[in-house]
């Protein structure tokens, strides 16, 4: 018995849905068909559910009736996605129907079902492409079916005028003879193509882009090995006014050159997501430089460094300009302990969430490990200056980074300088000279006040938004003499939690299993202005570029797990025994809505799903 049975008012009410909403209820039916990411195949799939039989749930809908067909179909062929086998228990029967079987051959030989159905697209778009090839904007196919039949490719999307984005081979990035047809095709056809690649060999098709007739709405572009010089590179990515995501991996011609603002060349576009590997002419200096930009200050989400040029150290300019950065990686390997006697302030940041600090030693000596043991003190002395309010997550290489939280004094402690660097970096006015291509010294303020020593260059940018230390002091300074020493309504002085939960995974190594800890704090911050968080399964890159935003090698199903509260004094305190799991005080509720099972349409295939 059904938990709500249909009635004749029921139908009639259905038949005056919208179409709308008609396409919000199919898009619940087969959720694939509403991906819109900018994942391959492989790293878009989802275990939770089988894909080829919401596919033939929903093309079911499309025969209902007329009303239902027009927006089913629009569901339907939006993100298409190809499959080989059922994640279900119907492959196990349809595996054996499929085989085609003869009187002197009873076993039978199995039939490439990802080949058969993207010639059963190719033959669908071609014979409607005017009312259905312009519907597809996403196509998705697997990693075999797209390196080897890429002529059926080809001829799929040349009737595709409005594709977005589509898993292509890997040797027509590269520019080999083999897939030049394919790439004609796709530059010809696919003029709204949100992202491509550009791997060593292509550096000619790379240099097109700076024309402005070759895809001009990319959205994500990923560079690995090129060979060029950075004139070109920076004419490119001047002309790629919608670009909102780079990611640049061995490749020497990304330098501070490229990211400084030049007259007579076109400016660099806000970026989102940044990812650099490996590449050491990139410093902390180009990227302040970069981030002068009020535009690129308030767009730049997410940063990831791995093997550049960017020292731990230069991690607390980079976050004081970067002031809408949420996600934060840093991988390196040192073989110096850190400058705590330069006079490095602490990292801050309020609008930091998650941060992944992996900092190893070049070699497995005890004096490397010592070394790399100074860098996450300075991030533990960070945290505890509550410098970080809004950090979530933590992912660092020492296994005792928990005993850290625990072991340091406080806010008030002398290695924390907390007031005083909160005061600093508010009003971004430091005595340390900021890095630099040009060395030298920081000149001082002027009788104005309105130049900020920590950030003046001899290529500051004009469009940095000019800071008053002075003013700020003042102010900060009448704010206080406002108040009596005995008013009730002052601030105390008193240490407070420095966070509310935070996630700490640990590990020893790079190829070694995360372990997790949570922290907690002791109280609820009172602050109506702290947003709320979103669920766990939020990923960090909305372009694509996860697996490099989030690294490798996180587990959290064999995660060992801890509670940490926070004490008076502002350190941490472990709960013994094992402490039931609860949810951070900042989480919204949980809304029912679908991502309960029992309210998620069934597939006629049978009521459970399981990916094998």
């Amino acid at each position: 018995m059904p938990l709500f049975p249909p009635t004749r008012e029921s139908a009639l009410k259905l038949a005056q849905l919208p179409p709308a909403v008609l396409q919000r209820i199919f898009g619940h039916v087969c959720p694939h068909a509403r991906d819109e990411s900018f994942d391959t195949c492989e790293e878009s799939a989802k275990d939770d559910n089988c894909v080829l039989c919401d596919l033939r749930d929903l093309s079911h809908c499309t025969q209902v009736s007329r009303a239902w067909r027009v927006p089913a179909i629009r569901v339907l062929y939006h993100s298409v996605r190809i499959e080989p086998v059922h994640y279900c228990k119907m492959e196990a029967w349809l595996a054996e129907r499929r085989k085609k079987k003869g009187r002197f051959e009873q076993n039978g030989v199995p039939e490439d079902t990802a080949q058969a159905r993207l010639r059963l697209l190719r033959r669908t778009v071609r014979d409607d492409p005017t009312r259905i090839g312009k519907l597809v904007q996403y196509l998705k196919t697997p990693y075999m079916l797209r390196e080897f039949c890429y002529v059926e490719l080809a001829q799929t999307i040349a009737v595709l005028p409005d594709l977005h984005y589509v898993d292509l081979p890997e040797g027509m990035f590269a520019d080999e003879p083999a897939y030049a047809t394919l790439r004609l095709e796709v530059q010809a056809r696919c003029a709204k193509l949100r992202k491509m690649s550009y791997m060593a060999g292509s550096e000619k098709s790379f240099a097109l882009l700076a024309t402005g007739q070759v895809w001009t709405r990319l959205q994500v572009l990923e560079l690995k090995r090129l060979n060029i010089d950075p004139t070109t590179m920076r004419n490119v990515l001047g002309c790629l006014v919608n670009l909102r995501a780079l990611k640049v991996s061995q490749t020497d011609s990304l330098s501070d050159e490229v990211l400084l603002s030049t007259d007579g060349l076109p400016a660099l576009p806000p970026l989102e997501e940044l990812v650099l590997k490996d590449t050491p002419r990139v410093t902390a200096a180009g990227l302040i430089e970069y981030l002068a930009w009020l535009e690129t200050q308030q767009a730049l989400k997410v940063l990831t460094l791995k093997d550049t040029g960017v020292q731990a150290s230069g991690l607390a300019d980079i976050l004081t300009m970067a002031t809408s950065l949420r996600t934060l990686a840093l991988q390196s390997k040192i073989s110096q302990p850190f400058p705590h006697n330069a006079g490095v302030p602490p990292l801050a940041s309020r609008s930091l969430r998650t941060l992944r600090f992996e900092v190893s030693g070049r070699t497995s000596s005890a004096q490397d490990a010592s070394a790399a043991n100074t860098y996450y003190t300075y991030v533990a002395n960070s945290i505890l200056s509550s410098n970080l309010p809004r950090l979530r997550k933590l992912f660092v290489h020492d296994e005792s980074f928990p005993d850290k939280l625990q072991a340091m004094p406080g806010p008030g402690g002398a290695l924390s300088g907390g007031a005083r660097h909160r005061h600093q970096s508010s009003s971004m006015s430091s005595t340390r000279g900021a890095p630099a291509l040009r060395v030298s010294p920081p000149p001082s303020s002027g009788d104005n006040g309105m130049s900020s020593p920590k950030y003046s260059s001899p290529m500051a940018s004009p469009r940095a938004v000019p800071r008053s230390p002075g003013l700020s002091a003042s102010h900060g300074q009448l704010a206080q003499n406002r108040l009596s020493s005995n008013n009730p309504f002052a601030p105390q002085a008193t240490g407070r939690s420095p966070i509310q939960t935070l996630e700490v995974f640990t590990k020893s190594d790079e190829f070694g299993q995360w372990n997790f800890a949570r922290v907690d704090a002791l109280q609820r911050s009172s602050s109506p202005s702290a947003p709320a968080q979103s669920s766990a399964s939020h990923r960090e890159s909305h372009y694509g570029l996860a697996a490099d935003v989030e690294g490798q090698g996180w587990d959290r199903g064999a995660a060992r797990r801890s509670v940490m509260v926070g004490n008076a004094a502002g350190g941490f305190l472990t709960l013994p025994g094992s402490a039931p799991f609860a949810p951070p005080p900042d989480l919204p509720p949980v809304n029912p809505g679908f991502a309960n099972d029992d309210y998620r349409p069934r597939s006629s295939s049978g009521s459970s799903r399981i990916r094998r």
